[in-house]
């Protein structure tokens, strides 16, 4: 194809998925990031040419982009939750979430730097450079729906939830960054001419990772959670398999900057819901205050919806838990090369 990917983040979980099925389909793909892939991962596998630098860097990235004569760059670097410290017993902040609110990982201020002034940066050095193409990894987060500390729930406006509906305030570091980063994406592809996608993941599950198949567990009743009090909060019964991102990112590759797609969109990024039961069933036990509203969901579709990712980008997801898909084989390494 001799399409040229820059892929930031590209050591990570998710980009190692990303960069090893576009290389397969014949792209030339680049990994930028701070460390390289591990040892027998999928990019080393996959013989990925990777790039150390660092995403707060201007020139770094503006090196990468002109040694790899990048023509679409896929931006997944991020942290990927709040790094802020805050009371865990204060107001209601749900059980789940106390270990992350009083657990300092990282200073406090590397989420909102990172995700915002890294993705600032990644499009600044695309304009400079004449890279008219990038794809954001943004969140379902950028809604409202995820850590709320004042205690509250995220209120759809409508079921099911579409791209353009307005947000429900976005709370922590981790959610305004990603919704910042929609900001961004929409006003450099304004001033520059540029075309950028932002793509809304659902919670990532990664096929070969056990922690993720502890976190995620599919055909689960969709009965109300104690610990939810009833709000509808960090989550809404959906997922998305990182594979499928692997398959949506491609898809953007073949269709930015192209009719009908607008120079700037957003998409939701959805497998599947967890439910056994259909989404209106599911939300009506889970959520009853929300259950008119759900009686517009059709079969298991997600409160947030991939119709237009559908429409306008043909995606399809293909690694549904109902269809036996959520398992995974990894490829065998390449034998050592001998002298």
């Amino acid at each position: 194809m001799g399409k040229r990917v820059l892929v930031t983040g590209g050591s990570g979980h998710l980009g190692n998925f990303v960069c090893s099925q576009l290389i397969g389909k014949g792209y030339e793909v680049f990994s930028f990031d701070q460390t390289p892939p591990p040892p027998n991962s999928l990019n080393q596998i996959a013989g990925v040419p990777f790039i150390k630098g660092d995403l707060l860097d201007l020139g770094e990235l503006m090196r990468a982009i002109a040694y790899s004569k990048a023509e679409y760059i896929l931006h997944l670097a991020a942290i990927t939750g709040p790094s802020e410290l805050r009371d865990p017993y204060s107001g209601d902040m749900p059980p789940q979430f106390r270990a992350f609110a009083a657990s300092q990982r990282m200073p406090e201020d590397t989420c909102f730097k990172v995700n915002t002034l890294g993705t600032w940066y990644v499009l600044d050095a695309a304009r400079r450079l004449g890279v008219k193409n990038v794809v954001l990894s943004s969140s379902y987060y950028a809604t409202g729906i995820g850590q709320r500390p004042d205690g509250s729930g995220y209120t759809p406006p409508k079921l099911p939830v579409e791209e353009d509906d307005p947000v429900d305030s976005p709370m922590t570091s981790y959610d305004m960054s990603k919704y910042f980063n929609e900001i961004e994406g929409a006003g450099f592809s304004r001033a520059y001419g540029m075309n950028v996608i932002a793509l809304r993941y659902m919670g990532v599950f990664y096929p070969d990772n056990d922690f993720a198949r502890k976190m995620y567990k599919f055909g689960v009743d969709a009965e109300a959670r104690a610990q939810d009090k009833g709000l509808m909060i960090g989550d809404c019964g959906q997922y998305v398999d990182a594979r499928d991102i692997a398959d949506i990112m491609e898809l953007c590759i073949g269709k930015i900057g192209k009719p009908p797609l607008k120079p700037f969109e957003v998409f939701f990024c959805s497998t599947d819901t967890m439910w056994k039961e259909d989404s209106a069933t599911a939300v009506a036990k889970r959520w009853p205050q929300f259950a008119e509203m759900a009686k517009n969901l059709i079969g298991h579709e997600g409160v947030m919806t991939t119709r237009k990712a559908e429409k306008l980008l043909g995606f399809k997801s293909h690694y549904s838990w109902r269809d036996g898909k959520d398992g995974y084989t990894p490829p065998s390494p390449p034998p050592p090369p001998s002298f």
